[in-house]
């Protein structure tokens, strides 16, 4: 299986978990632009994909995709340092910031001819370090400058962080919703399985359709261990000497149910035993 991240996605615990659970169905990471994700689903590209869209606008995923919401993620501004905007504790509002020129990472990037498009501008090619949110890094190069302001999604805005970038959340506008798609005609128990995982579903989950590998393993070491033990013979105590068993009934030694340092069954201290 084929998981498909964007930017500020970050599936890692989703994936760990996986495989210990499962290491007998691989999965694998790619990571890509946020654009182009549903062309790549339909595509085939990847099984799984991270979406991400506003909260206030309807997610294009039609018919022929499932989509399941995971959480909703906040927006933010990222400024220049000696903009004003730094002097805000931890928030502004829409209000005070909607007069500002704003800069969008779509724009920012030349347009390629399609018969130019290079293995790194092609939306089925996974992207690494630099090729990676290039039109969101660009906009906070120019924003770095002072020349305006940029909205991000809060990971995204992480992720990219800079010493010369403040980010502060922005209230009054829609956030985004983050969820996974998948084609509809891919579904099945591994895809249910994952997309189970994701929402937190827990080993031994009576839901799974799919059998766990490490299960499956220890369940035959288990197997082994028992018809190895069934073979063996049980160990038999063996009784006490009489003279050890003397030795415990002596007088001046403790007995079941005797504390520590009592002294009964012994001659009051002063006085001699009688012969």
């Amino acid at each position: 299986m084929r998981l498909g991240a964007i930017p500020g996605a970050t599936p890692d615990k989703w994936v760990t978990r996986w495989r210990e659970r499962y290491p007998d169905f691989a999965l694998s990471v790619d990571r890509f632009d946020e654009a182009g994700q549903l062309e790549r689903l339909r595509a085939g590209t990847v099984d799984v994909g991270y979406i991400r869209f506003p909260e206030d606008t309807p997610a294009p995923t039609g018919e022929d995709l499932h989509r399941v919401w995971l959480y909703r993620e906040a927006p933010v501004v990222c400024a220049s340092r000696d903009h004003w905007v730094a002097a805000a504790e931890s928030s502004v509002t829409w209000e005070e910031i909607a007069a500002e020129p704003f800069f969008d990472p779509e724009e920012m990037l030349p347009a390629a001819e399609p018969e130019q498009t290079t293995g790194a501008e092609d939306i089925h090619t996974p992207k690494q370090g630099a090729d990676l949110a290039a039109g969101e890094r660009m906009a906070l190069e120019v924003v770095a400058s002072g020349a305006g302001l940029v909205v991000l999604p809060n990971s995204v805005a992480r992720m990219l962080a800079r010493r010369d970038i403040v980010i502060r959340e922005i209230e009054g506008i829609p956030g985004y919703d983050v969820g996974l798609a998948w084609l509809r005609e891919a579904d099945g128990p591994v895809i249910q399985e994952f997309i189970g995982v994701a929402r937190g579903r827990k080993p031994g989950s009576g839901r799974s359709e799919i059998s766990s590998g490490v299960d499956s393993q220890s369940e035959s070491k288990s197997g082994s261990g028992s018809g190895a033990k069934s073979g063996a013979k049980p160990e038999s105590k063996q009784k006490p000497s009489p003279k050890r068993a003397a030795a415990r009934a002596a007088p001046g030694r403790s007995r079941p149910g005797q504390k520590p340092g009592s002294r009964r069954g012994q001659p009051p201290r002063g006085r001699r035993r009688p012969r």
